[in-house]
């Protein structure tokens, strides 16, 4: 007679008593945050987002290609691509969740008797008889989602994912800002140094004529040695411009992944600044800036895990099975006699954990009170970006041309300085005042340059515009 056994057994496992909130719903997320103007920041005018391919907007192909290069070498892209990916395989995690747990199981035991406990007439030891047996199992179990907490914390994972991603295209930005900036800064650094070796032309041609007037008696020797301290002077700034040179190019290089080896020659002059369409509206950054999306996919993740904790103090069902056969050898394990199956139901509700589970649901609103100033935090600090990006705006064009006058004027009085002094009509301490206004407004007006085109691009990336018209970030 073929034996078959089914076992259906339900327990109800009680570990503590608690007032419960059955079916608790979504936890609101509250958050506030000062109101944006409605129209544009400023007076420039946009019906449309503002060009989000900045970085061809340069029109400097040197720039481009860097920006390519560091936005498949370099390592804080990298390592933000491998987060992003960590957290979309923990969404894997999570939808696993929801599924049934199948594992299987198979056990072969093999049992001598004989030897020194039996002997024959002779008193040899018997050999025996051995006893094999063969265990073949499939188990499962699985937790129905009966008030949606798995759920949730699927959701949770994927808005992680989400954050995570933000995160990747902020680390693009962030990266291809730095890039553009230092290669300006970069080209900033030769000028100057260019700048300073003209200087260094300058003063040793003021030595000479210093020299000169010395000899035929008409200069003192103090006028000689103010000349060659300028000299000395003037070399010691081209030294220093040299260095800087040099480390701003190994900056660049490493942020390309290179060898910092200082090969990398910058441009000859600065690129022009291109024209300023408009900022658009305040609501359109909200919506495309990188740092914000993740903040809101996190202040909306840990809403999530309010209400996780709070689904952790109502009753778990779980319901596990499983099918065991056993028998002496391989072929018995698919006799129906041998067949052993199960199905189990647990319904567990928490009753005493000291208050753990209560405590864990404050912890967590806590926790998201958090996430909610972060964010107002994070949005009051891109409105500040943006307002002190556009009044840079306006504050350096401004600049710029009073320092295009200050230099002009000043290039005027070196030379007709310059005359007077050869013609002993002026001093060697005006001939060097003069020099060093006109070295002073120079170099002024090439950091105004300098400083303009990397306000553009903080405006840019304030403003969380695309590198390379990629207007939705990927989102």
């Amino acid at each position: 007679m073929r034996q078959f056994w089914l076992t259906l057994s339900t327990a109800l496992v009680l570990t503590g008593c608690q007032t419960l909130d059955f079916g608790p719903g979504p936890t609101e997320i509250v958050t506030e945050v000062p109101d944006a103007p409605e129209n544009d920041w400023t007076e420039y005018a946009a019906d449309e987002l503002p060009n989000v391919d900045w970085v061809g907007g340069f029109e400097d192909p040197v720039l481009a290609q860097l920006v390519a290069e560091a936005l498949e070498n370099n390592t804080s892209i990298r390592a933000a691509r491998a987060l992003h990916d960590a957290a979309i395989a923990r969404v894997d995690i999570s939808d696993a969740d929801k599924l049934p747990f199948v594992s299987g199981s198979a056990g072969l035991t093999r049992t001598q008797f004989g030897f020194e406990l039996f002997k024959d007439n002779h008193g040899v030891p018997d050999a025996g008889f051995t006893n094999a047996r063969s265990s073949l199992g499939i188990d499962a179990s699985w937790e129905p989602d009966v008030w949606g907490r798995i759920s949730d914390q699927i959701t949770s994972s994927k808005l992680d994912a989400s954050a995570a991603q933000a995160d990747y295209a902020g680390a693009r930005l962030a990266i291809t800002s730095q890039i553009s900036q230092t290669w300006f800064n970069l080209i900033e650094a030769r000028l100057l140094m260019e700048l300073a070796a003209r200087d260094v032309e300058t003063q040793e041609r003021a030595l000479r004529l210093t020299q000169r007037r010395f000899e035929s008696g008409v200069a003192g020797s103090s006028d000689v040695r103010l000349a060659r301290s300028s000299v000395a002077n003037s070399q010691a700034l081209e030294a220093s411009r040299k260095q800087q040179v040099a480390a701003l190019t190994r900056t660049l290089e490493t942020l390309l992944r290179r060898y910092p080896a200082d090969a990398i020659e910058a441009a000859a002059d600065l690129p022009a600044l291109p024209t300023l369409e408009g900022a658009g509206l305040p609501a359109q950054m909200l919506a495309r800036r990188p740092d914000l999306l993740a903040a809101e996919r996190r202040l909306k993740q840990q809403g999530l895990s309010v209400d996780v904790a709070r689904k952790a103090l109502l009753p778990r069902l779980s319901l596990s099975g499983g099918i065991n056969s056993s028998g002496n050898g391989f072929s018995s394990l698919f006799d129906l006699d041998s067949v052993v199956a199960n199905l189990v139901g647990g319904l567990t509700q928490p009753l005493f954990d000291g208050g753990a589970l209560k405590a864990n649901v404050r912890q967590q609103d806590a926790l998201l009170r958090r996430s909610a100033e972060n964010y107002a935090g994070t949005v009051l600090d891109a409105y500040r970006e943006v307002e002190n990006a556009l009044d840079a705006e306006q504050r350096l064009a401004e600049r710029e041309s009073a320092l295009r006058v200050s230099l002009d004027e000043a290039v005027m009085a070196e030379d007709r300085l310059e005359r007077r002094y050869v013609e002993g009509l002026a001093s060697i301490l005006q001939l060097l005042d003069a020099q060093s206004r006109r070295f002073s407004a120079e170099s002024q007006l090439i950091s105004a340059r300098t400083e303009r085109l990397n306000n553009r691009v903080r405006l840019h990336v304030a403003l969380g515009g695309g590198i390379y018209g990629d207007e939705s970030q990927g989102f």
